[in-house]
C-alpha cells in the first residue's frame, strides 16, 4: 500500500469536513449540477494550491466560503452563463437528503434575486451572523440585514401561496 502525502490526508479531511458547506452554497447560488461541481473543484483546488495556514477553524471556514462566494459570481456573470437559460436546472435539490418541506425551502430561496439569495444561504443555511456575511460579501452590515429581511417576507409570501395550510 502506498504512503499518501500529508498534504493530500489534509486536503481529504478539510474536503470531508466542508463538502456540504461548499456544495451546498455552490448549489444554491448557481442552481445548475454541472457549474456547482465545477465550482466545488475550483475551491479545492484553490486551496490546495495556496496552502495557507489558517490559525482558527473558522478562518479557514470564512475563507472557504468567502472563495466559493467569488467563484460563484464569476461563473454568474460569465458571457456564457448570461447566455444559457438555466430555468429547469432546480434538479439539484435531490442532491441534499432533504424532506419534502425543506425542498421546498430551499428551491424557493433558489428562486430569489442573488442580492437577496446569497445572504439567506449564508446566513440560514450555514449559520453565519449577518457580521461575517457583510465581511464575506464587502457589503455593510445594515445593508445585509435589510437584504434578509426582504427575503423573508418574499420567502414568506411565495411559500404561502404554495402551501394553503400556511406553512409559516
Amino acid at each position: 500500500m502506498l504512503d499518501y502525502n500529508p498534504n493530500i490526508r489534509e486536503l481529504e479531511r478539510i474536503i470531508n469536513q466542508y463538502k456540504k458547506t461548499v456544495y451546498g452554497i455552490a448549489a444554491a447560488m448557481l442552481r445548475n449540477k454541472s457549474d456547482a461541481d465545477d465550482v466545488f473543484q475550483e475551491v479545492f483546488l484553490l486551496y490546495y494550491k495556496k496552502n495557507i495556514a489558517f490559525e482558527t477553524e473558522a478562518g479557514r471556514r470564512a475563507w472557504l466560503i468567502r472563495v466559493t462566494v467569488n467563484k460563484c459570481r464569476q461563473v454568474n456573470n460569465s458571457v456564457w452563463n448570461t447566455r444559457v437559460d438555466k430555468t429547469d436546472e432546480l434538479e439539484i435539490v435531490h442532491e441534499f437528503a432533504f424532506t419534502n418541506e425543506e425542498s421546498e425551502v430551499f428551491t424557493a430561496v433558489s428562486e430569489l434575486e442573488q442580492k437577496y439569495r446569497i445572504p439567506v444561504i449564508l446566513h440560514y443555511f450555514q449559520g453565519l451572523s449577518v457580521n461575517e456575511i457583510a465581511d464575506i460579501l464587502g457589503e455593510r452590515s445594515n445593508t445585509v440585514s435589510v437584504r434578509l429581511n426582504r427575503a423573508r417576507k418574499l420567502l414568506k409570501q411565495r411559500l404561502e401561496e404554495d402551501d394553503e395550510n400556511g406553512y409559516f
